[in-house]
């Protein structure tokens, strides 16, 4: 237990909230040496959400980053017992994944090949040897399953408390019965916590306060979106058939899962239409919550929880648990420092997963809090993520009733939200829809993916194999390779940075020189001191002062807040979010040229307007910013026009565009045009964790430039072999079904894995990006030209050739034609 009085003056971080995550958090900073913590707790450790989870530990989970951090708690809870003495219950008696059809045995084959990449022992298993494996289990409800015997299960309270002593004995100090009442900030940071026992002086704060973090963060007005569910499991009698070696099993087709507890039946659940609970309705001061029963609610997952172990249908039940969980609006995380306020970090939103995530949790945000930046790549759970307009409460209470279910949910590819749609559209919006596009969301952007024909409905059918839409891009693919097509790119963030010190500031953050003149676009990664790649973006200098940042809607807010925390603040810098002023067309393909020079008295040839330019134009009656430039690899142009001209420019490219042949494209095809092109997909292909020469960017850094974050970095890595590179690839079959994730081998031996895939239609293929581990002392282009290659879908692996060069036009001629 945490002591009760001594609150110090002072500290160097304070932790706010005494769960799993808060105890964890602090455990680790201590194992990085650092003394002067102090954890407060305004009731007693665990007594928010820790104490009512179900203690459930897997390690598979839908991407690579997350599989990283979750995996950590394995190797780390034994660890931990030894450590401190004290036992956590936790148990390594695997987990059965159930599967009801065969798409979701389909998605479960995706996850054990998943596993391989991180060594986690995982495999398919059939019906009878699922019964086997549990003996409970109801064959005759199943196809499949998948068998993880390093996954099981502990005893959150335990685990908290483990964490606890382990902080402890580390120089850390815990005090429960302290409540936080406000904050006292100076220079725009906060230098001590307020609480309802004295001031706490402090240089760095983390909310990690569960449900409640949101309200809390609103006191330093950070924006936290969060919401409540009731979240429920029973608990059944006991019985004699019910051992203590049994593994947990999840039930994703029936929304449930069922694991032995102390010889009685848990069976829990992630509803498809979850309860929301505003936390106004809930006390307080109150600790240990519980909520009433709710047998209308949990009666679907209990009935498939029957079907799947009909020895459920025959037990009595000991317990009913309802108690509050907090959910986010993404179904991610919510980590990292706030992009607000400099020193002040968030763990939160874990949507019923910080039991399982909280050892990989606390080691990525002592690291982060450490070293003043993410040393891993977390950039999918960052909270700077957020655009603002999630905290909005009717929307988040429409859209946390999906986010539970989603969990469990079928994980189609290009899945979307169905609920809390049309936050934000573009101004093309109603004229896309008119002509038949199916939207999907971005940053809450609603961005047309895809267009239908006539007689076909705009919405989506999906499937792990050619969904409903796939002929129609291909002919959206064509017609930017082929003729011109028209991308409304609306939703691009668009932010303007000017001021005297715009260049100099900007310098500092990448390796490629900004400084070129006025009408210049530079593609460029932001770097972080490890020389990772925090973003991938274009400038655009518009004046010696001025400079357009581009980047993608998801992207905007999480480099703002990069760049602002990064530069200094004594700079003559001002940065101005623009997106809504302007729209975003882009022209792609041959034509592109003769359908502007239809429509414009400008000139548009190479000499006049060469690539990787930008100038005012005029189209129609209506003027507007055109860049020079290509996501399709083709020859195009990027139009900017403020918002009200946007309308009559589409309209005038339209009707001037019908009788050459001129076809509305989507994201989709937009997707399919560069992975052909080998152009990197942020927060797939690139992250935090690559730098530019292992991605193949290497060009973009200036072998000039010295003075910008990452610079040792780099030169380290230009002068040292790679220890992996990216290539990109095509299958030799034509049908399977390429995404992300998917194993990759080299004469047999797993030696990387494809980061993005989709279909080339002009390559006729299934293609894709992916990096490949380079063995030491190898030259790499010869050790990756020399392999055969094969990519493992689903468990099948198929011949794939690899190219260090883009698979289409791979010397650039056609977008500088």
């Amino acid at each position: 237990m945490g002591e009760r009085s001594l609150l110090p003056n002072r500290a160097q971080v304070v932790i706010i909230g005494g769960g799993s995550i808060g105890t964890s958090i602090a455990y680790h900073l201590t194992k990085l040496g650092w003394r002067d913590v102090v954890l407060i707790e305004r009731g007693q450790l665990t007594s928010g959400t820790t104490w009512h989870a179900a203690g459930l530990v897997t390690q598979i989970r839908a991407s690579h980053a997350m599989t990283d951090i979750c995996r950590y708690g394995v190797e780390l809870f034994p660890k931990l017992e030894a450590e401190t003495g004290l036992q956590t219950g936790f148990k390594r008696r695997g987990y059965l994944v159930i599967a009801r059809n065969e798409d979701r045995l389909h998605e479960l084959r995706r996850q054990v090949s998943l596993a391989k990449v991180f060594d986690i022992e995982a495999r398919e298993v059939s019906p009878a040897e699922a019964a086997k494996i549990h003996p409970l289990v109801n064959q005759s409800t199943i196809v499949g399953a998948i068998s993880i015997p390093g996954d099981g299960q502990i005893n959150p309270v335990d685990l908290t408390n483990a964490f606890a002593k382990g902080a402890r004995l580390g120089g850390a100090k815990i005090l429960e019965g302290v409540t936080v009442t406000g904050f006292e900030k100076c220079g725009g940071r906060v230098k001590a916590v307020v609480t309802d026992q004295g001031t706490i002086e402090c240089e760095k704060v983390v909310l990690a306060c569960g449900l409640w973090t949101r309200d809390l963060a609103a006191k330093l007005s950070i924006k936290v979106p969060l919401y409540a569910t009731e979240h429920m499991y029973i608990l059944t009698e006991e019985h004699r058939d019910i051992t203590p070696n049994l593994p947990v099993i999840r039930d994703p087709d029936g929304y449930c899962y069922i694991k032995e507890d102390t010889g009685k039946l848990m069976v829990g659940s992630f509803e498809p239409n979850a309860k929301p609970l505003p936390i106004s309705s809930l006390p307080e001061n109150q600790q240990f919550i519980q909520l009433p029963e709710d047998w209308d609610q949990f009666e679907f997952p209990m009935s498939k929880a029957i079907e799947a172990v009909p020895l459920i249908g025959n037990l009595g039940i000991r317990h009913f648990m309802n108690g509050p969980e907090s959910f986010t609006p993404d179904n991610r995380f919510i980590i990292g420092e706030a992009p607000t306020l400099p020193d002040v970090f968030v763990a939160a939103g874990m949507n019923s997963q910080g039991i399982l995530a909280s050892a990989g949790i606390g080691r990525a945000m002592a690291a982060w809090i450490v070293e003043g930046q993410a040393t891993t790549d977390l950039s999918e759970i960052d909270i700077a993520r957020f655009a603002g307009y999630e905290t909005n409460q009717r929307f988040l209470r429409e859209r946390i009733r999906e986010i539970p279910g989603y969990m469990y949910d079928m994980h189609w590819p290009h899945k979307q939200f169905e609920t809390a749609r049309q936050v934000r559209t573009t101004p093309l919006y109603d004229k896309l829809k008119a002509r038949r596009a199916c939207f999907g969301t971005s940053a809450g952007m609603e961005r047309a993916n895809w267009y239908a024909p006539d007689g076909v409905e705009p919405a989506y059918k999906y499937s792990y194999g050619r969904q409903n839409w796939f002929d129609f891009v291909a002919e959206e693919h064509r017609a930017a390779r082929e003729g011109v097509a028209l991308f409304d790119l609306s939703s691009f963030g668009k932010t303007l940075i000017q001021g005297r010190d715009a260049c100099a500031s900007l310098q500092r953050l990448t390796g490629t020189d900004l400084d070129r003149p006025v009408g210049s676009i530079i593609y460029c990664q932001l770097l972080n001191r490890r020389g990772g790649i925090e973003s991938d973006l274009t400038f655009t200098r518009l004046d010696e002062d001025r400079f357009l940042m581009l980047t993608s809607a998801a992207q905007q807010q999480k480099d703002l807040s990069w760049i602002t925390q990064h530069s200094d603040r004594s700079s003559h810098l001002t940065f101005t979010d623009v997106s809504a002023g302007f729209g975003t067309i882009c022209l792609s393909g041959p034509l592109s040229r003769q359908l502007l020079q239809a429509v414009s008295d400008d000139d548009f040839s190479n000499e006049a307007f060469p690539f990787g330019t930008a100038r005012e134009i005029s189209i129609g009656f209506s003027k507007t910013l055109a860049l020079r430039i290509s996501f399709t690899g083709e020859l195009g142009w990027e139009l900017y026009p403020t918002t009200d001209m946007l309308g009559p420019i589409f309209d005038t490219l339209m009707q001037a565009g019908e009788p050459m042949g001129l076809r509305l494209a989507g994201y989709h095809a937009l997707d399919s045009l560069r992975l052909e092109k080998g152009f990197v997909h942020w927060g797939h292909d690139v992250s935090p964790a690559e730098n530019p020469v292992e991605a193949g960017l290497g060009f973009t850094i200036s072998k000039s430039k010295t003075d910008y974050i990452g610079f040792d970095a780099i030169a380290k890595a230009r002068s040292e072999p790679p220890r992996q590179r990216r290539a990109s690839f095509r299958l030799d079959d034509t049908q399977p079904t390429l995404l992300h994730n998917e194993p990759i081998y080299r004469n047999g031996e797993l030696v990387g894995r494809i980061t993005s895939g989709g279909f080339g239609y002009t390559i006729g293929r299934p293609v894709g990006m992916g990096y490949v581990s380079i063995p030491q002392g190898q030259k790499w282009q010869e050790h990756l030209k020399q392999g055969e290659y094969a990519i493992e879908i689903a468990g099948v692996r198929f011949p794939a050739q690899l190219s260090i060069d883009p698979l289409h036009d791979p010397q650039a001629k056609r977008q500088k034609a």
